[in-house]
């Protein structure tokens, strides 16, 4: 009679305890570094940059780029000197890019690198998800394993487009964007702490498996402001900083 009694209770018992775990999402992941950073860092960030641009691994020039951002989602570039004319801007999802103070393209872009490394930490999550869905990021796919002697959070296609976050630090390690038959992927390493803001300070970019560019920070400062107009078409002339 016992038995008899105590049966429905061992039997919920058991149900509760062989209950899986919710499974891991990407968006999980992104509420995790926004809620571990939010607040934390300055919202202004300027830093110049040697760019190496390889055509081959013997062939290659550098560059240096000049940058400012306001997070979330604002990027000007300006190549080489800031008279010379030339460089880009990254604002409400495009990329306008400039050669000799003229506006030669424009075309809609998430710039998911840039929303994962800085926007992520300044922007609400609903917004980075949305990005990051636009970019062709499969957010319903989100494991843990160890990469790299890391134990990290890889999210996306492993064989699609992806990217992968350290699991202790919650910051960027490697994006991978697949296009067709090209796979373009962008390491972040030499991770910095500067006025209690975490920079990498050292990115490979290369392409189905050959290095093409590694940029190289430098000159790092969190200013108080920056002008709004050096975001914008009209400023991009008179930008400096």
């Amino acid at each position: 009679m016992l038995l008899h009694l105590l049966w429905p209770l061992l039997f919920f018992w058991n149900t509760v305890g062989s209950a899986k775990a919710p499974a891991l999402t990407g968006q999980d992941v992104i509420a995790k570094m926004h809620r571990k950073y939010a607040g934390k860092f300055d919202p202004y960030f300027t830093f110049d940059q040697t760019a190496v641009l390889y055509k081959s691994p013997q062939d290659s020039t550098v560059q240096v780029w000049h940058e400012a951002i306001v997070f979330p989602g604002k990027l000007v570039i300006k190549f080489d000197d800031f008279s010379a004319g030339n460089g880009a801007i990254y604002a409400q999802d495009s990329q306008f890019v400039f050669k000799d103070n003229v506006l030669q393209s424009r075309r809609r872009r998430v710039h998911e690198l840039l929303v994962l490394a800085f926007d992520v930490y300044h922007q609400p999550v609903a917004r980075t998800v949305a990005q990051l869905q636009e970019a062709g990021i499969d957010l319903s796919l989100a494991r843990q394993t160890s990469w790299q002697d890391k134990n990290v959070y890889v999210v996306g296609n492993p064989e699609g487009s992806h990217f992968i976050i350290d699991q202790k630090k919650l910051w960027l390690l490697q994006t991978v964007r697949q296009t067709g038959e090209n796979r373009t992927v962008v390491d972040l390493k030499g991770y910095q702490k500067l006025q209690d803001n975490w920079i990498a300070t050292n990115l490979t970019f290369s392409l189905n498996g050959r290095r093409t560019m590694r940029e190289v920070y430098y000159n790092m400062k969190f200013p108080n402001a920056l002008p709004a107009d050096i975001f914008t078409v009209a400023g991009f002339n008179a930008a400096r900083w």
